[in-house]
């Protein structure tokens, strides 16, 4: 099991490839591989999704996976 915080200033929740898979800002925990991760309405933030290969993890140290906020 690999781990992963996906960063966003606000929290919002997090859909990992194509399920919902948690919150912005916590530590999420998924299966060793490619996953994509987009964020909830409304899109606010760039980029569009994420698709990050998450090996080597663990609990002290996750990958991070960050979007911004943008202007709409």
């Amino acid at each position: 099991m690999e781990h992963v915080i996906v960063r966003f200033p606000e929290s919002r929740i997090v859909f990992i490839d194509g399920a919902e898979g948690g919150i912005t800002n916590r530590r999420l925990r998924v299966d060793e591989g490619t996953h994509t991760f987009k964020l909830a309405d409304p899109k606010d933030y760039t980029p569009n999704w994420r698709r990050p290969t998450v090996t080597g993890t663990n609990p002290n140290k996750p990958m991070e996976v960050i979007f911004e906020k943008i202007q709409v």
